[in-house]
């Protein structure tokens, strides 16, 4: 789907609304325009934004970019409130782990806040591991790499 997607830009000011912010309303505004536009890189050919759709509604989303070497990172991933406990968020991860071994990447990489401690699980869980800083991200507290087999 194309970044710019209204529907990918409603679910991402939702994450930036109730993921990062956590309800601080002056941060609220500044997040909105950094929700916009989508993270570069996460249109083809470099990249693609996933849209999961439950009973026609759009619940979660998760980007896939090169980082211009053999490995692959994922980018904006979210369910939201309504779509979890379904297992959405670990198929969605694994979609985006299997675009990024079809384009031959050895491994993807993810940052995330530390406050996210279900997405800190959900990302141990899956087999990642903790890496040094890989990026300027100044939201991010914890970076993650997994091996692709």
């Amino acid at each position: 789907m194309p970044p710019d997607d209204a529907r990918a830009r409603a679910l991402r000011r939702d994450y930036m609304r109730d993921e990062v912010l956590a309800g601080s309303e002056a941060a609220a505004q500044e997040w909105e325009l950094a929700a916009e536009p989508a993270p570069a890189g996460l249109a083809p050919p470099g990249g693609e934004l996933l849209l999961v759709s439950v009973d026609g509604e759009p619940v979660a989303i998760g980007g896939i970019r090169d980082l211009e070497t053999d490995v692959a990172e994922v980018k904006s991933m979210y369910v939201a409130p309504v779509g979890r406990g379904r297992g959405l968020a670990r198929r969605l991860l694994g979609r985006l782990e299997g675009i990024a071994a079809e384009r031959g990447c050895r491994a993807v990489r993810l940052d995330t806040a530390a406050h996210l401690t279900a997405a800190i699980a959900l990302y141990r869980g899956a087999g990642y591991h903790e890496i040094p800083r890989y990026n300027d991200n100044p939201h991010a507290a914890v970076w993650f790499e997994r091996a692709l087999s």
